[in-house]
Protein backbone atom coordinates (compact mmCIF):
# COMPACT_ATOMS: atom_id res chain seq x y z
CA UNK A 1 0.00 0.00 0.00
CA UNK A 2 3.12 2.24 0.66
CA UNK A 3 4.14 2.04 -2.60
CA UNK A 4 0.79 2.46 -4.37
CA UNK A 5 0.59 5.59 -2.27
CA UNK A 6 3.89 6.68 -3.16
CA UNK A 7 3.11 5.86 -7.01
CA UNK A 8 0.03 8.37 -6.93
CA UNK A 9 2.14 11.04 -5.18
CA UNK A 10 4.70 11.30 -7.38
CA UNK A 11 2.50 11.36 -10.21
CA UNK A 12 0.49 14.13 -8.80
CA UNK A 13 3.84 16.14 -8.39
CA UNK A 14 5.65 15.40 -11.06
CA UNK A 15 5.76 16.86 -15.12
CA UNK A 16 5.94 14.31 -17.55
CA UNK A 17 6.59 14.58 -21.20
CA UNK A 18 3.51 14.02 -24.25
CA UNK A 19 5.56 10.14 -23.94
CA UNK A 20 5.88 9.63 -20.91
CA UNK A 21 2.60 10.63 -19.91
CA UNK A 22 0.28 7.64 -20.73
CA UNK A 23 2.65 5.20 -19.20
CA UNK A 24 2.55 7.32 -15.51
CA UNK A 25 -0.93 7.60 -16.01
CA UNK A 26 -1.40 3.86 -16.00
CA UNK A 27 0.53 3.10 -13.24
CA UNK A 28 -1.28 5.62 -10.85
CA UNK A 29 -4.49 4.43 -11.71
CA UNK A 30 -3.46 1.10 -11.06
CA UNK A 31 -2.20 2.32 -7.47
CA UNK A 32 -5.68 4.12 -7.35
CA UNK A 33 -6.96 0.47 -7.31
CA UNK A 34 -5.06 -0.89 -4.86
CA UNK A 35 -5.75 2.47 -2.78
CA UNK A 36 -9.31 1.32 -2.89
CA UNK A 37 -10.12 4.42 -4.82
CA UNK A 38 -13.25 4.35 -7.19
CA UNK A 39 -13.04 4.80 -10.74
CA UNK A 40 -15.04 8.07 -10.40
CA UNK A 41 -12.07 9.40 -7.76
CA UNK A 42 -9.42 8.53 -10.13
CA UNK A 43 -10.80 10.04 -13.45
CA UNK A 44 -11.36 13.38 -11.28
CA UNK A 45 -8.37 13.70 -9.46
CA UNK A 46 -5.83 11.77 -11.76
CA UNK A 47 -7.32 12.18 -15.32
CA UNK A 48 -7.40 15.62 -14.16
CA UNK A 49 -3.98 16.11 -13.61
CA UNK A 50 -3.34 14.35 -16.80
CA UNK A 51 -5.92 16.44 -18.77
CA UNK A 52 -4.10 19.61 -17.30
CA UNK A 53 -1.05 18.51 -18.74
CA UNK A 54 -2.33 18.32 -21.94
CA UNK A 55 -3.53 14.49 -22.62
CA UNK A 56 -6.92 14.20 -24.77
CA UNK A 57 -9.93 13.44 -22.52
CA UNK A 58 -10.44 10.34 -23.96
CA UNK A 59 -7.17 8.71 -23.63
CA UNK A 60 -7.32 9.38 -20.00
CA UNK A 61 -10.46 7.64 -19.61
CA UNK A 62 -9.27 4.71 -21.70
CA UNK A 63 -5.95 4.73 -20.19
CA UNK A 64 -7.48 4.88 -16.45
CA UNK A 65 -10.55 2.09 -18.03
CA UNK A 66 -7.50 -0.32 -18.58
CA UNK A 67 -5.66 0.39 -15.24
CA UNK A 68 -8.83 -0.51 -13.56
CA UNK A 69 -9.68 -3.22 -15.87
CA UNK A 70 -13.32 -2.48 -15.96
CA UNK A 71 -15.85 -3.26 -18.86
CA UNK A 72 -16.23 -0.06 -21.29
CA UNK A 73 -20.00 1.02 -21.64
CA UNK A 74 -21.03 1.27 -25.01
CA UNK A 75 -22.14 4.53 -24.61
CA UNK A 76 -20.04 7.84 -22.18
CA UNK A 77 -20.42 10.98 -21.93
CA UNK A 78 -17.64 13.43 -21.71
CA UNK A 79 -17.98 14.83 -18.12
CA UNK A 80 -18.36 19.08 -17.87
CA UNK A 81 -15.40 20.67 -16.62
CA UNK A 82 -15.70 21.54 -12.60
CA UNK A 83 -16.10 25.65 -12.09
CA UNK A 84 -13.72 26.56 -9.57
CA UNK A 85 -15.59 25.97 -6.09
CA UNK A 86 -16.67 28.41 -3.96
CA UNK A 87 -18.14 29.23 -1.11
CA UNK A 88 -21.83 30.90 -1.37
CA UNK A 89 -24.76 31.59 1.11
CA UNK A 90 -28.12 30.02 0.22
CA UNK A 91 -30.17 32.05 -2.50
CA UNK A 92 -33.70 33.06 -1.81
CA UNK A 93 -36.49 31.92 -2.97
CA UNK A 94 -36.36 34.58 -5.65
CA UNK A 95 -33.47 31.99 -7.02
CA UNK A 96 -35.86 30.00 -8.90
CA UNK A 97 -38.69 32.65 -10.03
CA UNK A 98 -41.78 31.44 -11.32
CA UNK A 99 -42.33 31.15 -15.35
CA UNK A 100 -44.67 33.43 -17.30
CA UNK A 101 -48.26 31.28 -17.47
CA UNK A 102 -47.30 31.52 -21.37
CA UNK A 103 -43.60 30.15 -21.25
CA UNK A 104 -43.66 26.56 -23.15
CA UNK A 105 -43.02 23.67 -20.50
CA UNK A 106 -39.15 22.15 -21.08
CA UNK A 107 -37.79 19.76 -23.18
CA UNK A 108 -37.10 17.25 -20.17
CA UNK A 109 -34.43 14.52 -20.48
CA UNK A 110 -35.84 11.62 -18.99
CA UNK A 111 -33.09 9.56 -16.73
CA UNK A 112 -32.62 6.15 -17.24
CA UNK A 113 -35.30 3.59 -15.42
CA UNK A 114 -32.74 1.11 -13.64
CA UNK A 115 -34.53 -2.83 -13.93
CA UNK A 116 -34.96 -4.39 -10.65
CA UNK A 117 -33.36 -7.26 -10.93
CA UNK A 118 -31.58 -8.25 -14.32
CA UNK A 119 -30.93 -11.66 -15.74
CA UNK A 120 -27.23 -11.99 -15.56
CA UNK A 121 -24.67 -12.95 -13.02
CA UNK A 122 -22.37 -10.64 -11.11
CA UNK A 123 -18.63 -11.01 -13.08
CA UNK A 124 -15.91 -12.29 -10.40
CA UNK A 125 -13.60 -9.32 -11.05
CA UNK A 126 -16.13 -6.73 -10.12
CA UNK A 127 -17.04 -9.32 -6.99
CA UNK A 128 -13.08 -9.36 -5.88
CA UNK A 129 -12.65 -5.51 -6.55
CA UNK A 130 -15.56 -4.42 -4.05
CA UNK A 131 -13.95 -6.15 -1.29
CA UNK A 132 -16.95 -8.08 -0.19
CA UNK A 133 -17.30 -9.20 3.18
CA UNK A 134 -18.68 -12.66 3.73
CA UNK A 135 -22.06 -11.54 4.53
CA UNK A 136 -22.57 -9.59 1.60
CA UNK A 137 -20.73 -12.14 -0.71
CA UNK A 138 -23.14 -14.47 -0.20
CA UNK A 139 -26.24 -12.23 -0.38
CA UNK A 140 -24.78 -11.33 -3.75
CA UNK A 141 -23.94 -15.01 -4.85
CA UNK A 142 -28.15 -15.53 -4.58
CA UNK A 143 -29.24 -12.89 -6.59
CA UNK A 144 -29.05 -12.49 -10.45
CA UNK A 145 -27.50 -9.13 -11.43
CA UNK A 146 -26.55 -7.60 -13.96
CA UNK A 147 -22.62 -6.63 -13.88
CA UNK A 148 -22.92 -3.35 -15.98
CA UNK A 149 -25.89 -2.25 -13.07
CA UNK A 150 -23.14 -2.41 -10.74
CA UNK A 151 -21.00 0.54 -12.59
CA UNK A 152 -21.36 3.88 -11.52
CA UNK A 153 -22.70 6.06 -14.60
CA UNK A 154 -21.04 9.47 -15.47
CA UNK A 155 -23.53 12.72 -14.91
CA UNK A 156 -25.66 13.29 -18.03
CA UNK A 157 -24.40 16.05 -20.65
CA UNK A 158 -27.46 18.43 -18.85
CA UNK A 159 -26.70 17.44 -15.15
CA UNK A 160 -26.82 20.80 -13.71
CA UNK A 161 -30.93 19.88 -14.50
CA UNK A 162 -30.73 16.98 -12.13
CA UNK A 163 -33.54 18.70 -9.16
CA UNK A 164 -35.53 19.26 -11.60
CA UNK A 165 -35.94 15.99 -13.12
CA UNK A 166 -35.65 14.68 -9.41
CA UNK A 167 -38.24 16.99 -8.43
CA UNK A 168 -40.87 16.65 -11.11
CA UNK A 169 -40.63 12.22 -9.89
CA UNK A 170 -40.81 12.63 -6.58
CA UNK A 171 -43.07 15.96 -5.20
CA UNK A 172 -46.32 17.55 -6.42
CA UNK A 173 -45.81 20.75 -8.40
CA UNK A 174 -47.61 22.72 -5.91
CA UNK A 175 -45.68 21.52 -3.01
CA UNK A 176 -42.78 23.68 -1.37
CA UNK A 177 -39.23 22.08 -0.62
CA UNK A 178 -36.20 23.45 1.51
CA UNK A 179 -32.66 23.56 0.66
CA UNK A 180 -29.64 25.10 1.03
CA UNK A 181 -25.75 25.14 0.87
CA UNK A 182 -24.56 22.90 3.30
CA UNK A 183 -22.79 24.27 7.30
CA UNK A 184 -25.23 27.20 6.33
CA UNK A 185 -27.38 27.58 8.90
CA UNK A 186 -30.47 28.78 7.14
CA UNK A 187 -32.32 27.10 4.18
CA UNK A 188 -34.86 28.58 1.45
CA UNK A 189 -38.11 27.27 0.99
CA UNK A 190 -39.51 27.53 -3.01
CA UNK A 191 -42.62 25.94 -4.74
CA UNK A 192 -41.59 23.16 -6.42
CA UNK A 193 -43.21 23.97 -10.16
CA UNK A 194 -40.87 27.31 -9.96
CA UNK A 195 -38.16 24.71 -10.31
CA UNK A 196 -39.51 22.02 -12.61
CA UNK A 197 -40.11 24.94 -14.55
CA UNK A 198 -37.10 26.60 -15.25
CA UNK A 199 -35.54 25.91 -18.61
CA UNK A 200 -31.38 27.00 -19.30
CA UNK A 201 -31.38 29.43 -16.56
CA UNK A 202 -31.41 26.75 -13.89
CA UNK A 203 -27.50 26.11 -14.69
CA UNK A 204 -26.95 29.35 -13.66
CA UNK A 205 -29.07 28.95 -10.31
CA UNK A 206 -27.13 25.74 -9.94
CA UNK A 207 -23.85 27.40 -10.47
CA UNK A 208 -24.64 29.33 -7.58
CA UNK A 209 -25.41 26.31 -5.47
CA UNK A 210 -21.51 25.32 -5.85
CA UNK A 211 -19.24 25.25 -2.82
CA UNK A 212 -16.67 23.13 -1.23
CA UNK A 213 -19.15 21.02 0.93
CA UNK A 214 -21.99 21.35 -2.02
CA UNK A 215 -25.71 21.78 -1.01
CA UNK A 216 -28.40 19.94 0.44
CA UNK A 217 -32.73 19.49 0.22
CA UNK A 218 -35.45 17.69 2.02
CA UNK A 219 -35.77 14.25 1.91
CA UNK A 220 -39.46 15.67 1.91
CA UNK A 221 -41.94 18.75 1.26
CA UNK A 222 -41.89 20.77 3.78
CA UNK A 223 -45.75 22.20 2.95
CA UNK A 224 -48.26 20.06 0.96
CA UNK A 225 -50.10 21.16 -2.16
CA UNK A 226 -53.61 23.33 -2.10
CA UNK A 227 -55.79 19.70 -2.34
CA UNK A 228 -53.74 17.96 0.58
CA UNK A 229 -56.05 16.81 3.02
CA UNK A 230 -53.47 15.26 5.55
CA UNK A 231 -49.61 15.69 6.38
CA UNK A 232 -48.73 12.42 4.83
CA UNK A 233 -46.60 14.43 2.40
CA UNK A 234 -44.42 14.57 4.91
CA UNK A 235 -43.83 10.96 5.13
CA UNK A 236 -43.38 10.06 1.68
CA UNK A 237 -39.71 9.26 1.52
CA UNK A 238 -36.91 8.14 3.53
CA UNK A 239 -32.97 7.94 2.81
CA UNK A 240 -30.66 5.53 3.02
CA UNK A 241 -26.53 5.32 2.63
CA UNK A 242 -23.01 3.63 4.12
CA UNK A 243 -20.31 5.90 3.03
CA UNK A 244 -18.19 3.21 4.83
CA UNK A 245 -19.11 1.32 1.82
CA UNK A 246 -17.13 1.60 -1.61
CA UNK A 247 -19.86 3.27 -4.10
CA UNK A 248 -20.48 -0.40 -5.79
CA UNK A 249 -21.36 -1.85 -2.87
CA UNK A 250 -23.69 -0.03 -2.42
CA UNK A 251 -25.36 0.25 -5.42
CA UNK A 252 -24.94 -3.83 -5.01
CA UNK A 253 -27.05 -3.87 -1.68
CA UNK A 254 -29.53 -1.16 -3.18
CA UNK A 255 -30.73 -4.01 -6.35
CA UNK A 256 -29.78 -7.38 -4.33
CA UNK A 257 -32.13 -6.21 -1.75
CA UNK A 258 -34.96 -4.68 -4.13
CA UNK A 259 -35.19 -1.58 -2.52
CA UNK A 260 -38.04 0.61 -3.66
CA UNK A 261 -35.92 3.55 -4.73
CA UNK A 262 -37.22 6.39 -6.23
CA UNK A 263 -33.83 7.60 -6.57
CA UNK A 264 -30.07 7.64 -6.69
CA UNK A 265 -28.18 10.56 -6.28
CA UNK A 266 -24.32 10.24 -5.91
CA UNK A 267 -23.36 12.89 -3.55
CA UNK A 268 -20.17 13.69 -4.77
CA UNK A 269 -18.07 12.31 -2.02
CA UNK A 270 -18.37 8.51 -1.02
CA UNK A 271 -21.55 7.47 -1.10
CA UNK A 272 -25.27 6.65 -3.32
CA UNK A 273 -28.33 7.99 -1.48
CA UNK A 274 -31.64 5.68 -2.33
CA UNK A 275 -34.55 7.90 -1.85
CA UNK A 276 -36.93 4.65 -0.32
CA UNK A 277 -40.18 4.69 -1.31
CA UNK A 278 -42.49 4.60 2.26
CA UNK A 279 -45.43 6.49 1.39
CA UNK A 280 -47.30 6.47 4.91
CA UNK A 281 -49.85 8.00 5.93
CA UNK A 282 -49.25 9.22 9.85
CA UNK A 283 -45.77 9.47 11.75
CA UNK A 284 -47.00 5.97 13.49
CA UNK A 285 -46.86 4.30 9.93
CA UNK A 286 -43.84 5.80 8.56
CA UNK A 287 -41.96 4.97 11.96
CA UNK A 288 -43.44 1.40 11.74
CA UNK A 289 -42.16 1.18 8.36
CA UNK A 290 -38.76 2.92 8.62
CA UNK A 291 -37.93 0.32 11.84
CA UNK A 292 -39.00 -2.64 9.05
CA UNK A 293 -36.75 -1.07 6.75
CA UNK A 294 -33.53 -0.46 8.86
CA UNK A 295 -33.82 -3.86 10.55
CA UNK A 296 -33.68 -5.51 6.79
CA UNK A 297 -31.04 -4.22 5.86
CA UNK A 298 -29.06 -4.69 9.29
CA UNK A 299 -29.68 -8.50 8.92
CA UNK A 300 -27.89 -8.06 5.74
CA UNK A 301 -24.65 -6.06 6.53
CA UNK A 302 -25.86 -3.09 5.45
CA UNK A 303 -25.72 -0.21 8.43
CA UNK A 304 -28.05 3.14 8.70
CA UNK A 305 -26.89 5.65 10.76
CA UNK A 306 -30.32 6.24 12.79
CA UNK A 307 -30.25 9.90 12.38
CA UNK A 308 -31.41 9.05 8.77
CA UNK A 309 -34.88 7.44 9.80
CA UNK A 310 -35.70 11.74 10.02
CA UNK A 311 -38.56 12.56 8.12
CA UNK A 312 -37.20 16.20 7.90
CA UNK A 313 -33.62 14.81 6.53
CA UNK A 314 -31.07 17.16 4.67
CA UNK A 315 -30.00 14.96 1.59
CA UNK A 316 -27.54 15.57 -1.38
CA UNK A 317 -29.07 17.99 -3.86
CA UNK A 318 -28.10 16.61 -7.13
CA UNK A 319 -26.76 19.20 -10.10
CA UNK A 320 -24.38 21.33 -8.14
CA UNK A 321 -20.70 20.61 -7.49
CA UNK A 322 -19.53 19.69 -3.68
CA UNK A 323 -15.45 20.56 -3.80
CA UNK A 324 -15.19 20.29 -7.45
CA UNK A 325 -16.98 17.13 -8.07
CA UNK A 326 -20.95 16.36 -9.34
CA UNK A 327 -23.59 15.58 -6.95
CA UNK A 328 -25.95 14.18 -9.62
CA UNK A 329 -28.79 11.50 -10.19
CA UNK A 330 -27.90 7.88 -11.08
CA UNK A 331 -30.93 6.75 -11.72
CA UNK A 332 -35.18 7.02 -10.91
CA UNK A 333 -37.28 3.96 -10.24
CA UNK A 334 -35.49 1.10 -8.96
CA UNK A 335 -36.70 -1.69 -7.38
CA UNK A 336 -40.48 -2.80 -5.90
CA UNK A 337 -42.67 -0.71 -6.86
CA UNK A 338 -43.79 0.41 -3.64
CA UNK A 339 -43.15 -0.27 0.09
CA UNK A 340 -46.08 -2.91 0.55
CA UNK A 341 -43.99 -5.17 -2.35
CA UNK A 342 -41.08 -4.81 -1.01
CA UNK A 343 -42.35 -6.03 2.32
CA UNK A 344 -43.73 -9.02 0.94
CA UNK A 345 -40.84 -9.64 -1.52
CA UNK A 346 -38.56 -9.81 1.50
CA UNK A 347 -40.94 -12.30 3.63
CA UNK A 348 -40.73 -14.64 0.33
CA UNK A 349 -37.45 -14.08 -0.98
CA UNK A 350 -34.13 -12.71 1.17
CA UNK A 351 -34.26 -15.82 3.30
CA UNK A 352 -30.76 -16.24 2.32
CA UNK A 353 -31.73 -19.04 -0.65
CA UNK A 354 -31.06 -18.89 -4.50
CA UNK A 355 -34.03 -17.28 -6.51
CA UNK A 356 -36.04 -19.93 -8.42
CA UNK A 357 -34.67 -20.72 -11.74
CA UNK A 358 -36.92 -21.87 -14.32
CA UNK A 359 -35.91 -25.20 -16.92
CA UNK A 360 -37.53 -22.92 -19.55
CA UNK A 361 -34.77 -20.30 -19.12
CA UNK A 362 -32.59 -22.54 -21.12
CA UNK A 363 -33.98 -24.03 -24.87
CA UNK A 364 -30.79 -26.42 -24.56
CA UNK A 365 -28.59 -28.54 -22.10
CA UNK A 366 -25.40 -26.47 -21.83
CA UNK A 367 -22.05 -27.48 -22.55
CA UNK A 368 -20.16 -29.13 -19.54
CA UNK A 369 -17.71 -27.45 -17.84
CA UNK A 370 -13.64 -28.41 -19.09
CA UNK A 371 -12.15 -31.89 -17.78
CA UNK A 372 -9.42 -31.13 -16.49
CA UNK A 373 -8.66 -35.16 -15.03
CA UNK A 374 -10.47 -37.16 -17.92
CA UNK A 375 -13.26 -39.62 -15.83
CA UNK A 376 -12.30 -37.64 -12.37
CA UNK A 377 -12.50 -33.75 -12.32
CA UNK A 378 -13.85 -31.21 -14.43
CA UNK A 379 -13.62 -27.58 -13.24
CA UNK A 380 -15.57 -25.74 -11.12
CA UNK A 381 -15.87 -28.75 -9.21
CA UNK A 382 -14.09 -30.26 -5.89
CA UNK A 383 -11.74 -33.25 -5.75
CA UNK A 384 -10.24 -34.52 -1.98
CA UNK A 385 -7.56 -37.00 -2.32
CA UNK A 386 -7.58 -39.44 0.61
CA UNK A 387 -4.65 -41.65 2.32
CA UNK A 388 -3.39 -42.67 5.46
CA UNK A 389 -0.96 -39.73 7.74
CA UNK A 390 2.52 -39.67 5.94
CA UNK A 391 2.17 -41.23 2.79
CA UNK A 392 2.43 -39.10 0.34
CA UNK A 393 -0.16 -37.01 -0.43
CA UNK A 394 1.49 -33.32 -0.58
CA UNK A 395 3.82 -35.00 -3.55
CA UNK A 396 1.10 -36.91 -5.07
CA UNK A 397 -0.47 -33.31 -5.35
CA UNK A 398 2.55 -31.95 -6.60
CA UNK A 399 2.72 -34.63 -9.51
CA UNK A 400 -1.43 -33.85 -10.50
CA UNK A 401 -0.24 -29.88 -10.48
CA UNK A 402 2.65 -30.97 -12.85
CA UNK A 403 0.83 -33.68 -14.75
CA UNK A 404 -1.85 -30.83 -15.38
CA UNK A 405 0.75 -27.86 -16.53
CA UNK A 406 2.17 -30.64 -19.30
CA UNK A 407 -1.24 -32.58 -20.15
CA UNK A 408 0.33 -35.72 -18.80
CA UNK A 409 -1.34 -38.93 -17.42
CA UNK A 410 -1.83 -38.56 -13.54
CA UNK A 411 -2.90 -42.22 -12.20
CA UNK A 412 -3.17 -43.15 -15.48
CA UNK A 413 -5.62 -40.78 -16.15
CA UNK A 414 -5.38 -38.09 -19.33
CA UNK A 415 -4.98 -34.29 -17.64
CA UNK A 416 -6.16 -31.19 -19.79
CA UNK A 417 -3.28 -28.76 -19.93
CA UNK A 418 -3.75 -25.92 -17.43
CA UNK A 419 -2.37 -23.41 -15.57
CA UNK A 420 -2.24 -24.83 -11.60
CA UNK A 421 -2.26 -22.72 -8.01
CA UNK A 422 -0.60 -24.47 -5.24
CA UNK A 423 -1.39 -23.32 -2.10
CA UNK A 424 1.16 -24.28 0.50
CA UNK A 425 0.39 -24.15 3.81
CA UNK A 426 2.73 -26.96 5.08
CA UNK A 427 6.45 -26.53 4.01
CA UNK A 428 8.83 -23.74 3.86
CA UNK A 429 9.19 -22.58 0.29
CA UNK A 430 12.57 -23.90 -0.19
CA UNK A 431 11.24 -27.92 0.94
CA UNK A 432 8.70 -27.10 -1.45
CA UNK A 433 10.70 -26.49 -4.64
CA UNK A 434 13.17 -28.84 -3.30
CA UNK A 435 10.34 -31.41 -4.13
CA UNK A 436 8.93 -30.18 -7.13
CA UNK A 437 12.27 -30.08 -8.56
CA UNK A 438 12.85 -33.56 -7.51
CA UNK A 439 9.46 -34.29 -9.13
CA UNK A 440 10.22 -32.88 -12.50
CA UNK A 441 13.47 -34.86 -12.74
CA UNK A 442 11.81 -38.40 -11.82
CA UNK A 443 9.77 -37.91 -14.67
CA UNK A 444 11.85 -35.78 -17.16
CA UNK A 445 9.45 -32.40 -17.00
CA UNK A 446 10.89 -29.51 -16.27
CA UNK A 447 10.09 -28.08 -12.89
CA UNK A 448 10.55 -24.46 -13.81
CA UNK A 449 7.16 -23.79 -15.74
CA UNK A 450 5.18 -20.86 -15.74
CA UNK A 451 2.33 -22.54 -15.87
CA UNK A 452 2.67 -23.88 -12.35
CA UNK A 453 2.06 -21.12 -9.73
CA UNK A 454 2.30 -21.30 -5.85
CA UNK A 455 1.65 -19.16 -3.04
CA UNK A 456 3.10 -19.75 0.54
CA UNK A 457 0.24 -19.08 3.11
CA UNK A 458 2.14 -21.21 5.74
CA UNK A 459 1.92 -19.06 9.27
CA UNK A 460 -0.94 -16.44 7.33
CA UNK A 461 -3.52 -15.46 9.87
CA UNK A 462 -6.64 -15.38 7.67
CA UNK A 463 -10.28 -16.76 8.51
CA UNK A 464 -11.39 -19.55 5.41
CA UNK A 465 -12.87 -16.99 4.14
CA UNK A 466 -10.54 -14.63 3.81
CA UNK A 467 -8.08 -17.11 2.50
CA UNK A 468 -11.16 -18.16 -0.27
CA UNK A 469 -11.05 -14.37 -1.04
CA UNK A 470 -7.13 -13.92 -1.06
CA UNK A 471 -6.71 -16.96 -3.77
CA UNK A 472 -9.63 -15.53 -5.82
CA UNK A 473 -7.75 -12.28 -5.93
CA UNK A 474 -4.74 -13.67 -6.51
CA UNK A 475 -6.00 -15.30 -9.88
CA UNK A 476 -8.35 -12.69 -11.19
CA UNK A 477 -5.22 -10.40 -10.67
CA UNK A 478 -2.64 -12.78 -12.36
CA UNK A 479 -5.32 -12.67 -15.36
CA UNK A 480 -5.40 -8.96 -16.05
CA UNK A 481 -1.69 -8.92 -15.64
CA UNK A 482 0.12 -11.66 -16.02
CA UNK A 483 -1.74 -13.58 -18.51
CA UNK A 484 -2.32 -16.54 -16.72
CA UNK A 485 -5.20 -18.75 -16.59
CA UNK A 486 -5.73 -20.97 -13.61
CA UNK A 487 -8.24 -23.67 -14.10
CA UNK A 488 -7.35 -25.66 -10.75
CA UNK A 489 -6.46 -24.63 -7.32
CA UNK A 490 -4.29 -27.02 -5.44
CA UNK A 491 -4.68 -26.66 -1.41
CA UNK A 492 -2.12 -28.49 0.59
CA UNK A 493 -2.99 -29.58 3.85
CA UNK A 494 -6.77 -28.58 4.11
CA UNK A 495 -6.80 -28.54 7.87
CA UNK A 496 -4.02 -26.16 8.23
CA UNK A 497 -6.63 -23.24 7.03
CA UNK A 498 -8.29 -24.07 10.94
CA UNK A 499 -4.97 -23.76 12.50
CA UNK A 500 -4.52 -20.02 13.11
CA UNK A 501 -6.28 -17.27 15.70
CA UNK A 502 -8.59 -16.07 13.19
CA UNK A 503 -10.38 -19.80 12.14
CA UNK A 504 -10.32 -21.22 16.27
CA UNK A 505 -12.08 -18.30 17.07
CA UNK A 506 -14.41 -19.12 14.73
CA UNK A 507 -18.21 -20.69 15.37
CA UNK A 508 -19.46 -23.42 13.38
CA UNK A 509 -18.10 -27.33 12.44
CA UNK A 510 -14.74 -27.10 10.79
CA UNK A 511 -15.74 -29.13 8.38
CA UNK A 512 -18.74 -27.21 7.56
CA UNK A 513 -16.55 -23.89 7.85
CA UNK A 514 -13.67 -25.36 4.99
CA UNK A 515 -16.35 -26.49 2.49
CA UNK A 516 -17.71 -22.91 2.61
CA UNK A 517 -14.37 -21.85 1.44
CA UNK A 518 -14.03 -24.23 -0.99
CA UNK A 519 -17.50 -23.20 -2.35
CA UNK A 520 -16.23 -19.82 -2.18
CA UNK A 521 -13.49 -20.01 -4.11
CA UNK A 522 -15.26 -21.91 -6.91
CA UNK A 523 -18.24 -19.36 -6.70
CA UNK A 524 -15.57 -16.56 -7.21
CA UNK A 525 -13.23 -18.23 -9.68
CA UNK A 526 -14.62 -20.98 -11.34
CA UNK A 527 -11.85 -22.96 -10.61
CA UNK A 528 -11.67 -26.89 -9.79
CA UNK A 529 -10.26 -26.77 -6.28
CA UNK A 530 -8.18 -29.67 -4.98
CA UNK A 531 -7.04 -30.81 -1.90
CA UNK A 532 -5.93 -33.85 0.75
CA UNK A 533 -6.81 -35.40 3.93
CA UNK A 534 -6.07 -38.08 5.80
CA UNK A 535 -8.42 -41.40 5.70
CA UNK A 536 -11.69 -40.66 7.50
CA UNK A 537 -10.11 -37.37 8.58
CA UNK A 538 -13.16 -35.13 7.30
CA UNK A 539 -16.35 -37.82 6.17
CA UNK A 540 -18.14 -34.93 5.53
CA UNK A 541 -16.21 -33.21 2.59
CA UNK A 542 -15.82 -36.65 1.21
CA UNK A 543 -19.60 -36.75 1.15
CA UNK A 544 -19.55 -33.25 -0.42
CA UNK A 545 -16.76 -33.60 -2.87
CA UNK A 546 -17.75 -34.09 -5.87
CA UNK A 547 -14.52 -36.70 -7.19
CA UNK A 548 -12.78 -38.66 -4.38
CA UNK A 549 -9.73 -40.72 -4.90
CA UNK A 550 -9.22 -42.89 -1.79
CA UNK A 551 -5.90 -44.85 -1.08
CA UNK A 552 -6.08 -47.77 0.92
CA UNK A 553 -2.82 -49.77 1.99
CA UNK A 554 -2.87 -53.38 0.90
CA UNK A 555 -2.11 -55.17 4.04
CA UNK A 556 1.47 -57.54 4.32
CA UNK A 557 2.74 -54.80 1.28
CA UNK A 558 4.84 -51.39 2.92
CA UNK A 559 4.23 -49.70 -0.31
CA UNK A 560 1.18 -51.19 -2.16
CA UNK A 561 -2.10 -49.32 -1.78
CA UNK A 562 -5.66 -49.82 -3.79
CA UNK A 563 -6.86 -47.20 -5.35
CA UNK A 564 -10.61 -46.51 -5.16
CA UNK A 565 -12.42 -43.46 -7.05
CA UNK A 566 -15.75 -42.15 -6.43
CA UNK A 567 -17.53 -39.27 -8.45
CA UNK A 568 -20.31 -37.56 -8.61
CA UNK A 569 -20.43 -36.89 -12.94
CA UNK A 570 -18.16 -40.24 -13.24
CA UNK A 571 -18.35 -43.93 -13.19
CA UNK A 572 -16.92 -45.27 -10.22
CA UNK A 573 -13.75 -46.57 -10.83
CA UNK A 574 -12.56 -50.31 -10.36
CA UNK A 575 -10.42 -50.94 -7.42
CA UNK A 576 -6.70 -50.79 -8.69
CA UNK A 577 -3.00 -51.22 -7.11
CA UNK A 578 -0.68 -48.97 -6.82
CA UNK A 579 3.17 -48.80 -5.87
CA UNK A 580 4.97 -45.72 -3.86
CA UNK A 581 8.24 -45.06 -4.72
CA UNK A 582 9.48 -42.10 -3.23
CA UNK A 583 8.60 -39.64 -4.51
CA UNK A 584 5.62 -40.79 -6.65
CA UNK A 585 2.87 -43.31 -6.90
CA UNK A 586 3.61 -45.88 -9.58
CA UNK A 587 0.06 -47.18 -10.79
Amino acid sequence: MENAKKTINLFMKNKYSPNELKAELYKAGVAAMEEGWTFMDASFQLGGKARDDGMDGEEVEQTLRRAFSAQKRSSERPEEKPAPAAQNAAPSAEGFPAQPQTTAPPQTVAMPIINPLSAGMISMEQMLAMGLDTQSLELLQNFKIDPEALSIPWPAADWRKDLAKLLEATFDPDETIAFKVSNTPESSEELVSNIIGQDDSIKKIMKSLDSPEGALLCINAVKGGEDSSDESWHYRYVVVDNPKMSLAKQLAYYKALNLPCAALVNTGANSVQAWVKIFANDEEEYNERVDFLFKTLDSQGFKVDPSNRNAHMMVRMPGVLRGGKQQYLIGLEQGAKNFKEWQEWVEYSLDGKPLIELASDTEEAPKKDQTIVENMLRAGEFFLFTAPPKSGKSLALMDLGLSICYGEDWFGNATSSSDVLFINFELTKSVFLNRLYLLGAKRNLNASTPKFGFLNLRGTALSPIETAQLIAKRIQGAKRLENHDYRVVVIDPISAVLHNPKSTRLNGAPHQILMQMIDTIIALTGCAVVSSCNLDEYPYLESRADSVIKLLPVEGSLNLYQINGNFREFPKTLARECSWIYPRFLV
